[in-house]
């Protein structure tokens, strides 16, 4: 009976969140204010809640459960100082609190891999040259197709941040691919496509936010906007279920 609450709030978390997504994209136009913020955080919440009913549905007490809540928990963090208008010094903290969730991302893999494959070293050097190999496609994409410029510390920081992007993204479907190729059960197949899609979701919205922030013409792209914000709130809730297949 408990599970089956646990089960309900889940859905229910995840249902709210797909009805304020919406709202937050429509209050958030005319530029942040205090109902998108308050939209916004429902859905940050939502996710965040995701995360920790799996973890006491599963009974989930791994490694890779906590630095994944740690990770929502962060976003949660930064979802709200990014959204605090005009304010240089709370975008910073902002993009500091996302930096270190994928970090806590990043670690979460690693623990996963080390549990379940004990012989894969952390440091694979194929997912060293993906990550290069993405960073400078991405620079190609910027520069040549978006004729975006480099100059400014706010591309340079990005530049940094893609790289804890990109590896969070490629450790999330290394590890995912070995995990379903090497258990090939219902369970690991849930639970390798939360974590592989959920990294690629995040990859792909924090790209377009990119062009967004820095690439003048499409500042108010709303179609883009919608992709950034849809793909972001998805990708962090697949994470968030990826709790119920792994680690327990």
């Amino acid at each position: 009976m408990e599970k089956t609450v646990y089960l309900i709030l889940i859905a229910a978390a995840v249902v709210i969140e797909a009805i304020f997504t919406p709202l937050f994209l429509k209050a958030q136009r005319p530029g942040a204010n205090l109902k998108s913020m308050t939209y916004k955080m429902i859905c940050a919440t939502m996710f965040f809640m995701v995360g920790a009913f799996s973890v006491l549905y599963a009974g989930n007490r791994s490694g890779f459960a906590a630095f994944m809540i740690a990770g929502l928990a962060l976003s949660w963090l930064g979802d709200f100082f990014l959204h605090i208008p005009r304010k240089a010094w709370c975008f910073g903290i902002g993009f500091a609190f996302f930096t270190l969730a994928h970090v806590m991302y990043i670690t979460a893999y690693s623990l996963a891999t080390k549990a379940y494959f004990p012989d894969r070293k952390i440091i694979n050097v194929y997912e060293v040259i993906a990550v290069i190999l993405i960073e400078i496609g991405l620079y190609i994409f910027y520069k040549f197709k978006k004729k975006m410029s480099f100059k400014s510390a706010g591309m340079i920081a990005s530049a940094f941040y893609g790289i804890v992007l990109n590896t969070m993204t490629v450790k999330a479907v290394s590890f995912s691919a070995q995990y379903i190729y090497s258990m090939l059960t219902p369970k690991a197949v849930f639970g390798g496509l939360c974590i592989a899609l959920g990294g690629i979701c995040f990859f792909t919205s924090d790209t377009s936010l990119v062009i967004l922030m820095f690439n003048k013409p499409d500042k108010h792209n709303h179609k883009l906007k919608n992709h950034n914000i849809g793909t972001y709130f998805f990708g962090q809730t697949l994470l968030a279920l990826s709790i119920l297949f792994v680690g327990c």
